[in-house]
């Protein structure tokens, strides 16, 4: 009878912890989202940067078509003179306007890729700002999980949007 008292109170122990597991694992989480693209792209940096490299960009062309134009220039004057000219000083004329083609060809590149880091390095700055932010608010405002509107396909009415409070810390943390 002992046995069975103890098994009958093993059991109900049992039921008991799992109802409590099951009622911890079912509690509502605090959940919000928002628009990551959106935030990034209306963040004051974000426009400043957009404005800075399109002037980076601008310049470096200007800078690429003025180192390219001697070089059309060279080309063309080559080619006029290919019928005229000795064969060997042709082939070292052609020899010669390659490697000026290659060190053109590098120097845009170099350029190219200095933007192309330039771009890079703003764009975890204001990412990273971003992400610094969502966690402040989350924390803030006490939610447990924020996602990002892109990577729901569903969210109700009730799912608090946090985009404007994110942006306008993100823009407080990138324009000091």
């Amino acid at each position: 009878m002992k046995t069975t008292l103890k098994t009958g109170l093993l059991a109900l122990a049992m039921a008991v912890a799992a109802v409590a597991g099951a009622q911890a694992q079912a509690k509502v989480q605090n959940i919000a989202v928002f628009d990551a693209q959106q935030v990034i792209n209306n963040t004051n940096a974000a426009k400043r940067a957009i404005s800075e490299l399109t002037g980076k960009r601008n310049a470096a062309q200007s800078r690429i078509d003025a180192l390219e134009k001697p070089l059309l220039d060279k080309q063309q004057k080559l080619r006029s003179q290919q019928g005229v000219m000795a064969a060997d000083k042709f082939q070292q004329a052609q020899a010669d306007f390659a490697k000026e083609l290659n060190d053109f060809r590098q120097q845009a590149q170099k350029i190219q890729s200095d933007l192309d880091e330039q771009n890079m390095k703003l764009r975890k700055t204001i990412a990273d700002a971003v992400k610094t932010s969502v966690d402040a608010v989350a924390k803030e405002k006490g939610y447990d999980v924020v996602l990002s509107k892109a990577a729901t396909f569903y969210t109700s009415a009730n799912v608090v949007d946090i985009s404007n409070d994110v942006l306008a810390r993100a823009n407080k943390a990138l324009d000091k």
